[in-house]
């Protein structure tokens, strides 16, 4: 059985019809239980055993879908890299303001982590013990900066933002701010994320805009 991180599981074929539907529904029960444990117990504190008792299957299934815990996360990276492409495909164009624009993103992207704020740890305990990961994550993040770039050359075009700095700077700004944000917010989350996101998303935009 393979051990390499984010290498997806071989099937002999995969199911189609109800199976596959059913094949679906199983990995994903797995992967819910699991960003809910990580989100309890922290990465290290979760083993696999409890994963498979939480999503209530047995432990060769589990090895059908991941490869260990750290595919989990790397799935979990694939699922945001899907919400931001999803995100600038239907907001590219888009004449809203741009701060809540950008709130509706941070949220969609916190949607987890909001609810857990544990799971935000969890990740950053992976990024720093694992090369692999860290490797992995540092792409998707340069993959969603570019996307994320492309939103802001059009309102650098429109003269929302200013246009003295490359949308790629811009879009890397934003990102950070809410990566920040979200990690200083989970070591101490008395307040609700979507307001801390709120007033940061304010503050970037009141810098980035056009003087």
């Amino acid at each position: 059985m393979s051990n390499v991180i984010g290498q997806s599981p071989s099937a002999p074929s995969r199911p189609s019809g109800r199976r596959a539907k059913k094949s679906e529904e199983t990995r994903e029960r797995i992967f819910r239980a699991a960003l809910s444990l990580f989100a309890e117990r922290g990465l290290s504190a979760t083993t696999i055993e409890a994963i498979t008792a939480a999503a209530d299957v047995g432990k060769g299934t589990f090895f059908n879908y991941f490869d260990n815990k750290e595919s989990i996360l790397l799935e979990y990276r694939e699922l945001q890299m899907a919400r931001v492409a999803e995100f600038v495909a239907a907001n590219r164009d888009s004449d809203r303001p741009l701060a809540p624009l950008l709130l509706q993103l941070a949220l969609t992207l916190a949607m987890e982590q909001e609810k857990s704020p544990g799971l935000i740890q969890s990740l950053m305990t992976a990024v720093f013990a694992n090369e692999t990961v860290q490797r992995r994550m540092a792409e998707a993040m340069e993959g969603n900066i570019r996307q994320l770039a492309t939103v802001m050359a059009r309102r650098q075009q429109s003269g929302e933002i200013r246009s003295d700095l490359d949308a790629f700077s811009i879009a890397q700004s934003f990102q950070r701010i809410i990566f920040g944000t979200m990690i200083t917010w989970s070591l101490d989350p008395v307040d609700p994320l979507e307001e801390n996101l709120k007033r940061s998303i304010q503050v970037f935009v009141d810098g980035a805009r056009s003087k």
